[in-house]
């Protein structure tokens, strides 16, 4: 059976029975700052879940948000000033997709073999393992 983790220090989890062990991925590259935040990164984030927890990006801005699109546009080439935030690898991975195939204006979509690249349709087909088979046909994914 898997073991209870009931707390993260640095880059170590621990069970209940107080037994570490090195989180050598990351939680899938979902926790890259490790288990232990500085007091200002705590700070920041129960600023904004006391003020507004969530909002919809469709439905309005936000002021962290917006202050954060000010920033990449600063340091973006060009006349770069759209950006999308999405909450997943997953999603990542399908709006690059979508982006890349638009920009281009080609299809295939070159990916590793032995790679992951997310749970919906479109990562799953670009994924480099046996999960590509639960995308379904997808056309245009090559795998190097």
């Amino acid at each position: 059976s898997l073991p209870r983790m009931v707390r993260g220090e640095g880059v170590y989890l621990y069970d209940s029975t107080g037994k570490q062990y090195m989180d050598m991925t990351s939680q899938a590259v979902c926790t890259n700052m490790g288990y232990t935040l500085d007091e200002s990164v705590k700070q920041a984030v129960m600023k904004q879940m006391s003020e507004l927890p969530y909002a919809y990006p469709g439905l309005g801005m936000v002021e962290i948000r917006a202050r954060l699109c000010s920033l990449l546009a600063e340091i973006t080439p060009g006349d770069i000033n759209g950006f999308l935030f999405p909450l997943g690898g997953s999603e990542a991975n399908e709006g690059a997709i979508r982006i890349a195939r638009q920009y281009t204006g080609k299809v295939k979509i070159m990916s590793a073999m032995r790679s992951y690249h997310g749970g919906t349709t479109g990562p799953l087909a670009a994924t480099g393992d046996f999960r590509t088979r639960f995308a379904g046909e997808q056309p245009g994914f090559v795998k190097i």
